[in-house]
């Protein structure tokens, strides 16, 4: 949608550190789309001015790393199943916490890989748990059974995998997956195997790319959480 010239620009607050893509992707998309938004970066406490939000008729503030929701803020669904917020926005009613990441990540997952069965490499990020559910089974490799367990009791019965925790299990698991999510830290480049598709948070290590038969870097989650990030904000 393209909005009237004369449409007020609303300010959005943007929280990030350093150089930052989701950032600028977000400013490209305001451009591009030409919708009547301000984005601008900010520094410190990202939840410190929220009680400004609204009187100073700002869009809402958005935090390129989610962090728990401060008191005050009423959770939307997502927010409250990843216990995490990283968009606030201000209504009559009062403040509404979003978890576009999580909910970014579901969609991105049931568009490309509804029913796979996937293996995740990595820290482990129990946030994100939930918003696996259109896998049809979702394995981990874990430093820890009690840190395995935990992620995988987040998600639905059905989906709840195995837990890794030596190299040949995991590269076992590998074997029967269909997708490797790759959450950082180092990649076993010989767990890839030409079928897999491979999804990351982090960025890729070279030869990864080459050696699946698909590979979607942080940017393809980047580009579904900006759109849920403008839907929220009801644009």
């Amino acid at each position: 949608m393209v909005w009237p010239l004369y449409s007020k620009a609303r300010p959005l607050a943007v929280a990030h550190r350093g150089s930052s893509p989701f950032f600028h992707h977000l400013l490209a998309q305001v451009a591009a789309l030409r919708l009547p938004l301000f984005p601008y970066p900010v520094e410190g406490d990202p939840f410190g001015a929220l009680s400004c939000l609204a009187p100073l008729d700002f869009a809402g503030m958005a935090l390129e790393e989610a962090l728990p929701p401060p008191e005050g803020v009423r959770l939307e669904a997502e927010a409250e199943a990843g216990g995490l917020v990283d968009l606030v926005v201000p209504a009559l009613s009062g403040l509404y916490g979003h978890y576009t990441e999580g909910l970014a990540l579901e969609r991105l997952l049931s568009a490309h890989f509804p029913g796979a069965r996937a293996l995740w490499l990595g820290p482990l990020r129990p946030s994100l748990a939930p918003f696996l559910r259109a896998l049809g089974q979702v394995s981990v490799v874990a430093p820890s059974f009690a840190e395995g367990d935990g992620f995988l009791a987040r998600l639905p019965q059905r989906a709840r995998g195995h837990v890794a925790l030596r190299r040949e299990e995991g590269a076992a698991l590998a074997l029967r997956a269909d997708l490797l999510f790759y959450a950082g830290g180092g990649f076993p480049l010989d767990w890839i195997q030409p079928f897999h598709a491979v999804l990351a948070l982090a960025p890729l290590e070279r030869g990864v790319a080459e050696r699946a038969h698909q590979a979607y870097g942080p940017e393809e989650l980047l580009g579904f959480r900006v759109r849920v990030l403008l839907e929220a904000l009801g644009f």
